[in-house]
């Protein structure tokens, strides 16, 4: 069963279907102990297609400039990354190292801070392959013969033991209560890891939360989000942002009212829909309305925007030169901040003293 989006209404981004989710079982009931106490799954046959190793080459390592911050699984035939999200503090300057060396930069598409999860795009170059094979997701619910994954120098992903039991209640960020989330029975040094099974399946992706009536100020440690949950999870990625390319201020002087363009992004759709951006009424335009309903403030021309997805043909009204026109622009995803993947400076040789001087 493959990582695929399901749609419910939304503009989705080829991501995964309803029916590849309909068949992953209920969590297992909070009551019972999911550790030696199920039974144990069926053999896999020889030529198992997915098997832990084929999943460890769908595990990446998640950097900023360098320095490893937490693994990520890669979402099969859809390329994606899912990972944790409170090791990535900000999602500026990631980059995403595959086990064949490749260096990606990443952008945040879409968290959740009360699960503590993640979903990552690559910025592919122009030209290269994206990476899609990954992991796919459990079927059953067992719990035997469990893996993991840990990061060993140098940036190298080795798979580890693991073993999970249904937690006794667990909290996540803004006092979320995760039902049906697991505890971890060995320590990992890593999150954003996944928990397979025995064919390579994914059961959990290793997050953060904190112990069940904890304090405010706790500490989160790391424990297993449940396949359910990373479903819900990948069903509420919104559609990406729609961006205009302008910089804007409130104008309320003179007989029009609206959004004065103070300036434009090389590049951007205003720019390529010929928006004049100013500092003054008299050289700038204004955007009076977006689809016909008036906006007054940047805020407003914002949330205007924002309402839209990208590929939507998008219609301003806007003042200019002291006649109004309309302009039928389509937005574009917001850009990322992303650096180029980091390579450690070269060592300075030293310089070898002049015995003439």
């Amino acid at each position: 069963m493959a990582w695929r989006q399901a749609s419910v209404g939304m503009l989705w981004c080829g991501l995964l279907t309803a029916d590849a989710w309909a068949q992953v079982p209920a969590p297992v009931p909070t009551s019972s102990k999911v550790t030696g106490t199920s039974p144990p799954p069926a053999a896999p046959a020889a030529s198992a297609p997915n098997s832990v190793e084929k999943a460890r080459h769908g595990v990446v390592v998640l950097e900023r400039q360098g320095k490893a911050l937490a693994l990520g699984v890669v979402l099969d035939g859809d390329g994606r990354i899912l990972t944790a999200l409170s090791p990535l503090t900000t999602g500026n300057f990631l980059n995403a190292r595959y086990v064949d060396g490749a260096v990606v930069p990443l952008k945040l598409a879409h968290s959740d801070r009360g699960w503590d999860l993640a979903l990552l795009t690559p910025l592919n170059p122009a030209g290269a392959a994206p990476h899609k094979s990954g992991l796919r997701a459990a079927k059953t619910a067992s719990f035997v013969g469990l893996q993991t994954f840990a990061l060993a120098p140098p940036n190298n992903v080795s798979a580890a033991p693991a073993t999970l039991k249904v937690a006794s209640g667990l909290l996540g960020a803004d006092a979320v209560v995760l039902a049906d989330a697991y505890e971890l029975g060995t320590k990992v040094g890593h999150v954003g890891a996944p928990v397979v099974n025995d064919v390579g399946e994914v059961v959990a992706i290793v997050a953060r939360a904190c112990p069940a009536k904890s304090a405010a100020n706790c500490t989160p440690a790391p424990y297993g989000a449940p396949v359910g949950a990373l479903k819900q999870f990948l069903q509420k990625v919104p559609a990406q942002a729609a961006w205009l390319g302008v910089e804007s201020a409130t104008h309320d002087a003179g007989p029009v009212r609206g959004v004065r363009v103070t300036s434009v992004m090389p590049g951007s759709p205003a720019a390529s829909a010929g928006l004049r951006p100013g500092t003054n009424a008299a050289q700038a335009d204004l955007i009076v309305a977006v689809d016909g309903t008036p906006v007054a403030t940047p805020d407003e021309l914002n949330e205007a925007v924002r309402a839209r997805t990208t590929g939507d043909s998008v219609e301003l009204l806007l003042f200019g030169m002291g006649r109004y026109r309309h302009v039928s622009l389509k937005p574009s995803p917001a850009p990322q901040l992303i650096v180029p993947p980091y390579s450690a400076p070269k060592p300075i040789k030293p310089r070898t003293p002049n015995p003439y001087r």
